[in-house]
């Protein structure tokens, strides 16, 4: 184990030039092309490390990225990976990649362009150092920060036919291993009230808003920390006019559950409280629902965490199993039974902030673990 920790520290610039020509590349959810480059780019790598690799095409959205590679014995690893990130299109241009007092900052630096350099570099150690490794799948999708919506038929796929899983998500603690996330959905409220002038007499109006803001607090009134409920409203808009009472009004609900026994409990209240109007004459439609199920450890995320656990020891590592608080592509994979770790990326800070950064130390030791427990599985 020590002499994939040794290679791996001495391709510190190796990732760092690799992970600063993918920041360079703006690949926000919505634009395609970058998404496109950063992919060719990994696929290209793959290639290179014996995967059979895939592009899958998509028209209105970022392709995404499928390999394969055959192993010993047969249970499978699940690589997870996104290519997307939040920023929009000109990030890279105003922030580009920079390296400062230890830390390297950029957008997507973290989340998650720094763990998709740290896979490649595992799986390169491993094949440099002729370590034998079990069948392995990675999958790389084009739209996870919009919930994985074209991505998660293969991912789940891909899940069904795998014993492991690992997330490449980036850490949020020194050693953290992510075993539980939260579900999340999102509800889409249009609110039909009438507009007229607010001086007119006996005006036949209906505030849209009025209906709207009793709306926020009756949603938000739904979060119970005890229970596992976390309920906010934080895009809205409403009205045309100063002086009209606004005929619509429309909202972004955020909803997250720590526990999946929770979901359908929650949904339903959330549209009961959606749906019932305070005022007369207002009419609602809600879209939307719960996309992500919680991510919940079992008896055999216990197992795997033990077997990264005993992985660490050897190199002289920390592993601190933590509950993270955003979905991943993890959520799915768990849901379907598969021992899943995530969040096996690089120690990040303010991710999907201005200020995004990864501690440059943490990239070989968090690769290394990644070699370590993958050479593992081979035995």
């Amino acid at each position: 184990m020590k002499r994939i920790l040794d290679l791996l520290e001495r391709r510190g610039d190796e990732m760092l030039a690799q992970i600063e020509r993918l920041v360079n590349i703006d690949s926000g959810t919505f634009c395609k092309e970058g998404i496109d480059a950063c992919g060719a780019i990994v696929a290209e790598e793959l290639g290179k490390l014996g995967f059979k690799v895939e592009v899958l095409e998509e028209r209105d959205g970022g392709n995404h990225v499928r390999a394969n590679r055959h192993g010993k014995g047969d249970r499978r690893l699940f690589l997870s990976a996104h290519l997307d990130t939040v920023f929009p299109r000109g990030t890279a241009a105003e922030r580009p990649f920079r390296v400062m007092e230890g830390l390297a900052y950029g957008p997507g630096v973290g989340d998650m362009k720094g763990g998709i350099v740290q896979m490649i570099h595992a799986l390169k150690a491993l094949g440099d150092l002729e370590v034998d490794t079990p069948p392995i799948s990675v999958f790389l999708t084009g739209d996870e920060e919009t919930g994985s919506v074209r991505g998660r038929p293969y991912i789940e796929d891909l899940a069904r036919r795998s014993s492991w899983a690992m997330v490449m998500e980036p850490g949020s603690a020194p050693g953290s291993i992510g075993i539980r996330r939260w579900g999340i959905g999102s509800f889409y409220l249009t609110i039909h009230g009438k507009a007229t002038h607010v001086l007119k007499p006996d005006s036949e109006g209906v505030n849209a808003s009025k209906e709207l803001a009793f709306k926020i607090l009756a949603l938000e009134s739904l979060s119970d920390g005890q229970r596992g409920v976390r309920v906010s409203v934080n895009l809205v808009k409403g009205g045309r006019s100063r002086q009209v009472t606004a005929a619509e009004a429309e909202a972004v609900v955020d909803v997250r559950i720590r526990d999946g026994a929770r979901m359908a409990e929650v949904e339903k209240q959330v549209r009961q409280v959606a749906g019932t109007p305070f005022l007369p004459g207002i009419r609602i439609d809600i879209d939307g629902g719960l996309t992500r199920p919680p991510m919940e450890p079992h008896a055999g995320t216990e197992a795997f965490l033990r077997l990264a656990r005993g992985v660490a020891e050897e190199m002289a590592l920390e592993v601190r199993p933590i509950e993270e608080y955003g979905g991943s592509d993890g959520c799915f994979i768990s849901a379907l039974g598969v021992p899943t770790l995530d969040g096996m990326g690089p120690l990040t800070y303010d991710m999907c902030g201005d200020d995004e950064r990864i501690e440059i130390s943490s990239l070989a030791p968090r690769a290394a673990l990644l070699a370590g427990i993958i050479r593992r599985l081979a035995f």
